[in-house]
Order: structure tokens, then sequence, then C-alpha cells
């Protein structure tokens, strides 16, 4: 592992926060066509947002030497678009929490159906403000869930870990 992914992984067991963690090798594609292996690092968890739910959840660290490398925060299998014919309602909803309501995060639809909350963003050796992007999130979660279960054609019962 990477110092970055080292430092998260060392502030993860200082703040008792439990993951599971896995290599993975992803192949990019350069401007010039050639094809690199870039590692990355998952570290998996779960979040139990209310006494019926927990959810999902995880942080993706490019695992390089860089100073700075990607990361990406998810919240997975929040809740499931159960009337795709409601998609623009429910899409519009949902923008307007990520304009106003939910701050770093993003709350997306897969390609499934499954509605996710992520962030993307950039970290060097302090990974302590990624961490506590990690932390925010989850309460961010707990607070919108609400919001979330009041916008007809989804179903957030259902997504349970």
């Amino acid at each position: 592992m990477s110092v970055i992914t080292d430092k998260f992984s060392h502030l993860a067991q200082d703040r008792k926060i439990q993951f599971k963690t896995k290599e993975l090798d992803t192949p990019i594609h350069k401007k010039d066509g050639e094809t690199v292996t870039q590692k990355q690092i998952v570290f998996q968890t779960a979040l139990r947002v209310n006494k019926e739910k927990a959810v999902a959840c995880g942080v993706i660290l490019h695992d390089s030497e860089q100073p700075r490398v990607n990361y990406q925060i998810t919240y997975n299998k929040i809740g499931q678009v159960t009337d795709r014919n409601k998609m623009p309602q429910i899409t519009s909803e949902l923008n307007e929490i990520n304009a106003m309501r939910s701050g770093y995060y993003r709350f997306v639809i897969s390609g499934d159906g499954e509605i996710v909350m992520r962030h993307l963003g950039i970290t060097g050796e302090d990974v302590s403000p990624m961490m506590d992007v990690f932390v925010y999130g989850g309460r961010i979660l707990k607070a919108l869930l609400p919001e979330l279960e009041r916008i007809d054609g989804i179903d957030v019962s259902q997504a349970k870990t």
C-alpha cells in the first residue's frame, strides 16, 4: 500500500471504523492509446442508518506514490426506483436535494435503478479531511433518508444489507 492508503487505514483504526479491504487492478487508457494498470484499494463497511436499515458504504483510493490521489466515497443500496415512468419527477427531486441539502455528496440513480450517494475527491497525505467527509456522509444520509422516503416511485425499505 502507498503512504496515503496506509495513513487512511491507520486513521480508520484510530477512529474505530472497521473496514474490509481489497485490492483491484483497473486498466486505464492514456491519451496516447497506451493502457496501464492502476491499482485501487477498496475499503468497505456498512452503516446502520436506522433500526431497520443498514447500507453498504466504502472508500476507493488510487494506490499510488503520487503526492495526491483520487478517491471516491459511496453509500450503496440506499433505495430503488420502483416506477421508471416517474423517472423525470424522481430525477428532479433528487437534483433539488443535491443542490440544496446533500453537501459534498450527490444522489445518483444507477442503470438498474439503485439509489447511490457518492462523493469524488482528491487527497494528499493528510487524509483526515477525507475521513471527515466519509463520517459526515453517514450523518447526511441519516438526515436526508426521510426526504428520500417521501419521493413517489422510490422504495428505501427494500434496500437492506
